[in-house]
C-alpha cells in the first residue's frame, strides 16, 4: 500500500499511519497548502516518498521544479505522452545522476483517460526504463496489459476507494502497490481506517492465491 497525502494532518496521526503503510506519494495540493510540511514528512523515514508532480513539460521546465524538491524525494512521477527528445530523455538522466528513480503514467484512473494512446506510451516507456509505471486501479484490464508487457517493473495504481477501485483489485491484476488517499486522510480515524484497508487489502489477495490454484 502506498499513502497518497494530498492534505496535512497531525504529524501524530501520520506517524501512527506510517506504522502500517511504509510508502507515501505526495502530490501538488498538499505542497501549495503547506510547503514546510515536507519537513515533518521525510522525519519518518519512509520506505519510499514519491513526488506526484505529473511532469509533462520540456526538458529544462521538468528539471527545474524536479531540482525544488529534489532533496525530499526518492522518486518523481511523469507523463509518458510528452515524448522523449528534449522531455523524458533529460528527465530520466537528471534523476539517475541524484540516484532518483521515475515513474511513468500509462493510464490514469479517471473516465475521460483513453487507453488508445497505449502502444505510443509503450513504445516511450520501453526506451526510458524507468523504474515503473502508474496505471490506475479503475483499469484492471490495463494493469494485466502492462504487467504482461513489463514483467520486471513495478506497477503503482492510483484510485482505490474515492475513485471506485475496490480495495485488492488491483493487485490481483499484477499491481506492485495500491495507492489510497482520500478514504485513510479523510477519515475520522485515519489510523483505525488504515488497519481495516490493510485488512481488506489481505483477506482479497489470499482470496485471489486460493482462485489462481
Amino acid at each position: 500500500m502506498i499513502l497518497s497525502l494530498d492534505k496535512q494532518i497531525s504529524l501524530s496521526t501520520l506517524s501512527e499511519v506510517n506504522k502500517y503503510i511504509h510508502k507515501v506519494k505526495i502530490g501538488y495540493p498538499l505542497i501549495l497548502e503547506n510547503i514546510a510540511y515536507l519537513d515533518n514528512i521525510v522525519k519518518l523515514h519512509w520506505d519510499e516518498i514519491i513526488f506526484d508532480l505529473k511532469l509533462a513539460d520540456i526538458d529544462n521546465t521538468m528539471l527545474f521544479i524536479a531540482s525544488k524538491f529534489i532533496n525530499y524525494a526518492d522518486s518523481f512521477i511523469a507523463h509518458s505522452f510528452i515524448g522523449i527528445e528534449g522531455a523524458l530523455d533529460k528527465l530520466s538522466e537528471f534523476l539517475k545522476n541524484q540516484n532518483k528513480s521515475l515513474y511513468l503514467v500509462l493510464s490514469m484512473s479517471h473516465k475521460g483517460w483513453n487507453d488508445e494512446f497505449y502502444p505510443y506510451l509503450k513504445n516511450i516507456a520501453k526506451t526510458i526504463d524507468p523504474k515503473g509505471f502508474v496505471v490506475g486501479a479503475t483499469r484492471p484490464n490495463m494493469i494485466r496489459i502492462v504487467r504482461n508487457d513489463f514483467m520486471d517493473k513495478i506497477i503503482i495504481s492510483p484510485g482505490v476507494g474515492a475513485q471506485g477501485a475496490m480495495v485488492g483489485d488491483a493487485i490481483c491484476n499484477g499491481a506492485d502497490y495500491e495507492i489510497i488517499g482520500r478514504s485513510i486522510y479523510e477519515s475520522k480515524d485515519p489510523v483505525a481506517e488504515t488497519k481495516k484497508i490493510i485488512e481488506t487489502q489481505e483477506v482479497k489477495i489470499n482470496e485471489c492465491k486460493r482462485t489462481e490454484n
